[in-house]
C-alpha cells in the first residue's frame, strides 16, 4: 500500500490527515505514506514530527480579488499540479487522500488526471472553497456532517463517515480522568477550552463566574491558551485562585476544585472528567466531544473561513447536543444562563450528552478505510 496524503493551512485540516495516515499504518503496517503540502506550512513540521516523509509543492490560496494576484495564484497552483504529477509518477501511489485547505488541491487534481483513486475528507458542516472545487472530481467524498447543498456529482460519491478521533480520547474514562487531575468524583466538572490559541472572550466570561460556580460546588478546569495565560492568571490572582504552568509531561492537579492552565497535553483527562464543555466549534474538537458524549455550550469563532464554525455549532444545537451563544452576545450573564440549563438541570444534561453521543462516529477511521478500499478495488 502506497498512499499520498495532503491537507494544510490549519490544524483542522492537518490533524485529520495525520489520523487517517495513522489508521492506514495500523491497517497496513507496511504502508508507505508520503505527505504533500506547502513547504512553509504547518503541515511540513507536523508531518515530520509524526514520522512521515514530506514533499513540498507550489501552492497558494486565493485571498485577493486583484487580477494580477489572482493570476499569480493560478500560475503557482498550476506549477504545483505539475510538480505533483511528477511525484505521482515516481512514487506510484495506490491512493491519494486530501483533507482540505488549498494545500491539497494540486495533489488531488494531479492524481485525478492520472487516474489514481482519490479520497477527499470534509471536516465541517459547510464546504471550504478548495473542497467544493474538488468534491465533484474525487472518487469518494467522506463527510463529517450531512451537507444538504452538495453538487450533484459530489452527492453521488459522498459517504457519511465522521471525523477520526485519537485513540486516547476514545479510550478515556470519567473516573480515570478525574483521578488524574485531582478532581472530586461526586461534584460536577465544567471544562472551558478555547483551543490551542485560546479565546479571550470565553476566558473573560467564565472568569467572572469562577467564584460563583465554585460556591455551588462546581469544579472548574479552565484551559485558557498559552498566549492568554498571563492575563488570565492575573485575573485568577485577583480572585485569590491558583493557576499552574505544568512542566513538560507533568499532569497538573486541581486545588480546591479549580484548575487554570495554558494547555493540557493529556486532553483526554479533561474531556472525560467533565460534565459540560464550553468551547469554540472547530470540527476536530466537536468530533472528540461527540465521541465521548458530553453536553456543551458552544461559542463559534466569528471569523472562521466561510463561517464554518457557526454551521458546525448549529448541527449540534439542532440535534439537542449543545446550546449556542453568538460571540457578540457572549457575556457572564449569557454564560450563566446557559450553564444553569446544561450544568444544573441533571435531566437536560443527560439528554444533551446522549444527543452528543448519537452524533459521534467512534468508528470514523474504519469507515474512511472502508471507503478507501472500495475505490482502490
Amino acid at each position: 500500500m502506497r498512499v499520498m496524503i495532503s491537507g494544510g493551512g490549519t490544524g483542522g485540516h492537518i490533524y485529520p490527515a495525520l489520523s487517517i495516515a495513522e489508521a492506514l499504518k495500523c491497517e497496513y503496517p507496511g504502508a508507505e505514506i508520503l505527505y504533500v503540502g506547502a513547504a512553509n506550512g504547518m503541515e511540513h513540521r507536523l508531518a515530520a514530527e509524526a514520522g512521515y516523509d514530506f514533499l513540498p509543492v507550489s501552492v497558494a490560496g486565493l485571498a485577493s480579488k486583484n487580477p494580477f494576484k489572482v493570476l499569480a495564484v493560478l500560475v503557482k497552483n498550476a506549477l504545483g499540479v505539475a510538480e505533483a504529477k511528477r511525484a505521482i509518477k515516481k512514487f506510484k501511489p495506490d491512493l491519494a487522500v486530501g483533507t482540505g485547505g488549498y494545500a491539497c488541491g494540486p495533489l488531488l487534481l494531479a492524481a485525478e488526471e492520472l487516474g489514481i483513486p482519490t479520497l477527499l475528507h470534509e471536516q465541517n458542516a459547510v464546504m471550504g472553497k478548495t473542497n467544493r472545487i474538488l468534491s465533484g472530481k474525487v472518487s469518494r467524498l467522506c463527510l463529517t456532517f450531512p451537507i444538504k447543498d452538495l453538487p450533484e456529482k459530489a452527492a453521488a460519491r459522498a459517504v457519511l463517515t465522521g471525523l477520526p478521533v485519537r485513540k486516547a480520547i476514545l479510550q478515556a474514562e470519567r473516573a480515570a480522568g478525574r483521578q488524574a487531575l485531582g478532581l472530586d468524583m461526586t461534584k460536577p466538572v465544567l471544562l472551558l477550552t478555547g483551543g490551542s490559541q485560546g479565546a479571550r472572550h470565553l476566558n473573560q466570561a467564565l472568569a467572572a463566574l469562577w467564584r460563583e460556580l465554585l460556591a455551588k460546588n462546581v469544579q472548574i478546569v479552565h484551559i485558557c491558551g498559552e498566549k492568554l495565560f498571563n492575563e488570565t492568571a492575573q485575573m485568577a490572582q485577583e480572585h485569590g485562585l491558583p493557576y499552574q504552568r505544568p512542566k513538560e509531561g507533568e499532569i497538573p492537579q486541581a486545588k480546591g476544585g479549580f484548575l487554570l492552565l495554558p494547555y493540557l497535553s493529556h486532553m483526554e483527562y479533561a474531556m472525560s472528567a467533565c460534565d459540560v464543555v464550553v468551547a469554540r466549534a472547530g470540527a476536530s474538537f466537536l468530533a472528540e466531544l461527540s465521541a465521548i458524549g458530553r453536553a456543551a455550550v458552544l461559542v463559534p469563532y466569528p471569523y472562521a473561513a466561510g463561517n464554518h464554525q457557526a454551521y458546525n455549532a448549529a448541527a449540534f444545537r439542532d440535534a439537542g447536543a449543545a446550546l449556542v451563544i453568538d460571540d457578540a452576545a457572549l457575556s457572564a450573564a449569557a454564560l450563566r444562563g446557559a450553564l444553569q440549563k446544561t450544568l444544573f438541570d441533571i435531566q437536560l444534561n443527560q439528554t444533551m450528552a446522549q444527543a452528543s453521543a448519537a452524533l459521534g462516529h467512534r468508528d470514523a477511521a474504519a469507515k474512511i478505510l472502508a471507503a478507501a478500499r472500495e475505490i482502490i478495488g
